[in-house]
C-alpha cells in the first residue's frame, strides 16, 4: 500500500500521516520515519517546529535523518525488510526538494532526482506514506527560483500521487480523499 498526503503548511499533514502509519501497524511490523529536513538549512523557527514534531512522534518509529541522499537511504533501508510488515513514512518531500534544488541552474538535475525517487518508491514492495506541501495554490511568484521550485514540487506531487493507491489533501487536520 502506498499513500500520498499533501496540504498547506501547518495543515496537520504530519499528524495525519503518522496516524495512518500507526493504523497500519501491527505486532511484528517495523515503522521507519524518514525526516528530510537537513540540519544545515534550518532557521530557528524550523528547529522549533522539528522539535515539536519529534516530541509528538511515536517511539515505535525508527528514525532516519541527516542522510545525504533520500533515494539511496530508502534503497539501503528497504534491503532485508519484509513486504507487508514494513511501513516507511517520508516527511516531507517538499523539504527534501529544497535540499535537491539549490538554484535555478539545477532544474534538470532536480527532475532526474525526482524521477529516480518516484521509481524507487514505485518499485519497493513496502508500504510507503509520503508527505508533501501543496504549493500549487499560491500566486505565481516573480522570482524565477520560486517558480522553478513550485513547478518541481508539482511534478514531484503528481508523480508520487500517480504511483500511490491512495492520495489525501489535508485541511485543518482532516484528510480529504483524492483517490
Amino acid at each position: 500500500m502506498k499513500m500520498f498526503i499533501t496540504g498547506g503548511i501547518s495543515s496537520g499533514k504530519s499528524a495525519f500521516a503518522e496516524e495512518a502509519a500507526l493504523g497500519l501497524y501491527s505486532e511484528g511490523c517495523s515503522l521507519h520515519f524518514f525526516a528530510t529536513a537537513r540540519d544545515l538549512r534550518l532557521d530557528n523557527e524550523m528547529v522549533l517546529k522539528i522539535k515539536r514534531h519529534k516530541e509528538k512522534r511515536s517511539p515505535l518509529f525508527k528514525v532516519h535523518e541527516n542522510f545525504e541522499d533520500l533515494n539511496e537511504e530508502i534503497k539501503l533501508v528497504s534491503k532485508g525488510l519484509y513486504p507487508g510488515v514494513t511501513i516507511i513514512l517520508i516527511d516531507s518531500l517538499t523539504m527534501w526538494l529544497s535540499s535537491v534544488f539549490g538554484s535555478s541552474d539545477e532544474f534538470e538535475t532536480a527532475e532526474k532526482k525526482i524521477s529516480a525517487l518516484i521509481n524507487t518508491i514505485k518499485e519497493i514492495e513496502l508500504s510507503v506514506i509520503a508527505v508533501s506541501d501543496s504549493l500549487g495554490l499560491f500566486p505565481v511568484p516573480v522570482d524565477p527560483y520560486l517558480r522553478g521550485f513550485i513547478e518541481l514540487n508539482g511534478v514531484l506531487e503528481q508523480g508520487i500521487s500517480g504511483i500511490c493507491d491512495k492520495s489525501f489533501l489535508v485541511v485543518a487536520g482532516k484528510g480529504i480523499a483524492l483517490k
